[in-house]
């Protein structure tokens, strides 16, 4: 299914990094590394304060952890990252509202399961008196639970477009965003890759206006290592 024109023609507005609170479900395997991608290069070229990313040692040690080469990827400089490993859900939220309320982050990402209506809030919150992004991402396939997100989202990984002057190199981070809900729009559905040219997500070469591509997939190791 194609998005609506009132959901593509806004994709720049989309994108754009904006305070509060947003969420994604990713599915598992790439998953994770392609919604921690997806919100990395969002922010890309925006703001100069510290990315943070909180992570339980549960959490990376099955899925991985995020590499100073994987983030650089975006433009992002390894001095603006500081990683945060908490042992528990819970200490993991109170460190993503500490980071955001200590106004030194442009952006903070949890890796966190599960948070109640209220911790949402708190962020949502905690994000906007900061002017600060805030993003939750959550594995798995299930509807997403109540919160207080802004803008909820589906990331997948596609397969990156082969590289045109070396067939062996890894290609473009490919991405299948679907924004089911937002506050201050209608959803919409978009095939994105990076473009390291212009250092924006731009949408996949060779599909017609704002249109979807076909199989998501998995781009080549770019985010995460194993922990």
């Amino acid at each position: 299914m194609r998005p609506a024109p009132a959901a593509t023609g806004g994709m720049r507005t989309v994108l754009a990094p904006a305070p509060g609170l947003e969420d994604a479900a990713v599915p598992g395997g790439a998953g994770p590394a392609a919604g921690l991608g997806f919100f990395l290069a969002r922010h890309a070229g925006a703001g100069s304060r510290l990315i943070a990313l909180v992570a339980t040692r549960n959490w990376e040690a099955e899925r991985g952890r995020l590499m100073a080469r994987g983030a650089h990827t975006f433009g992002i400089a390894p001095e603006r990252l500081l990683l945060v490993r908490p042992k528990t859900a819970s200490e993991a939220l109170w460190a993503l509202e500490e980071v955001l309320r200590s106004g030194a982050a442009d952006l903070a990402i949890g890796a966190v399961g599960e948070a109640s209506l209220t911790q949402t809030r708190r962020l949502d919150m905690a994000a906007r008196e900061a002017g600060a992004g805030c993003a939750l991402i959550r594995v798995g396939a299930g509807p997403l639970p109540l919160s207080a997100a802004r803008r909820r989202w589906r990331i997948e990984p596609r397969p990156s477009a082969r590289d045109p002057w070396d067939a062996r190199a890894p290609g473009r981070p490919g991405f299948r965003a679907a924004l089911e809900r937002r506050r201050d729009g209608p959803p919409g559905s978009w095939d994105l890759e990076w473009n390291d040219e212009t250092g924006r997500l731009d949408l996949v070469e060779g599909l017609a206006g704002d249109g979807l591509g076909q199989t998501p997939g998995l781009p080549e190791a770019w985010a995460c290592a194993a922990g």
